[in-house]
């Protein structure tokens, strides 16, 4: 007997069918489970005062490697925001092109965190990332409150029950969500079934490229200009060759290469440690199964869809996996 499906298919199921399908076996996992039951035993939290000045706050996130970190305003005991990288890059976009390096160095050098909303505001009208959660609230609700923004990553803030102030208690971000359901998810066979295509997973068509002689501040503009965190590189001939992600902007500010974003992407790629996870590509074919597989073992944050040539068709980001996975 044909399984119902859209009218003229000979009984499949259309996309939108089976991402619901799908949906409402994960949806459910996300509601019978907290995010306190994602913290871990034992782990490292970073968060910033707001006192703290722009450039030692910046200087926190390169040191020890995180690409965001909670602030917390003392003198009103509360959440204040995320600092991200992608507040770095956009930092280093607007001064690239009103200042010079030293200019920047100083001006950065005399604004608090506290005063950093303003300082977004005048060169890019980006508000300051408050989203936040409370540990018990389900990871569908966190899931639905992060995918209706165009952030990755949340706070998890808790209140004093003496003091009434708020107690960050760690962050959460997407893809350890979906670390979390790859792992404990109990029906893996409906993901090995359906493919990207078959889910209409990512996003396809006029994608923003460069190829490796291209400077590394051409693209932070791409990066801010089209509200992306990663540019596909590119050979002569299409192919995909490598990826420069928001996230190499930290190993740049870690080799102290701030004042010297003219140099070709080439050299900065080169810059990246020998564990660093690299390009990771996939196609269409391949099954929402193996893409979590792979976002697990490899801690990539997008996948570049490729074409039986290995040119880009398109990207699968994390919030796109997670998207078509709630209902």
């Amino acid at each position: 007997m044909d399984i119902p499906g859209a009218p003229g298919t000979g009984g499949k199921l259309s996309a939108a069918a089976k991402r619901k399908e799908l949906a409402q076996i994960a949806s459910f996992f996300l509601k019978q489970h907290s995010a306190y039951d994602m913290i871990p035993v034992s782990f490292r939290l970073i968060v910033l005062d707001t006192k703290l000045l722009v450039t030692k706050a910046l200087s926190t996130l390169v040191q020890n490697g995180v690409e965001s970190a909670p602030m917390y305003d003392g003198e009103q005991a509360c959440y204040a925001g995320m600092l991200t990288t992608t507040d770095l890059v956009n930092l280093i976009q607007y001064y690239y092109s009103n200042f010079s390096y030293s200019e920047a160095i100083d001006d950065l050098g005399q604004v608090q965190l506290e005063n950093y909303k303003d300082l977004l505001m005048r060169f890019k009208s980006r508000q300051t990332n408050t989203l936040c959660a409370n540990p018990l609230d389900t990871l569908y609700e966190i899931s639905r409150r992060l995918l209706a923004t165009d952030y990755s990553t949340l706070a998890l803030v808790d209140e004093d029950s003496e003091t009434g102030n708020d107690v960050i208690v760690s962050v959460l971000s997407i893809y350890r969500i979906l670390n979390f359901m790859a792992v404990n998810v109990d029906d893996k066979k409906k993901l090995k079934q359906h493919s990207l295509y078959d889910l209409e997973i990512g996003t396809y068509g006029d994608l923003v490229t460069a190829t490796m002689d291209v400077s590394v501040i051409d693209i932070i503009r791409m990066f801010v200009d089209n509200n992306i965190s990663v540019v596909p590189i590119l050979d002569d001939n299409g192919v995909v060759l490598n990826v420069f992600a928001e996230s190499d902007i930290i190993l740049l500010a870690r080799e102290g290469l701030l004042d010297e974003l003219n140099i070709p992407v080439s050299e900065a790629l080169a810059l990246r440690p020998d564990d660093y996870p690299g390009v990771h590509t996939c196609t269409q074919n391949d099954t929402l199964f193996s893409v979590l597989d792979t976002i697990r073992k490899t801690q990539v944050q997008r996948l570049i869809v490729v074409d039986e040539n290995t040119r880009p068709v398109g990207v699968v980001a994390l919030s796109d996996v997670l998207r078509a996975l709630t209902i």
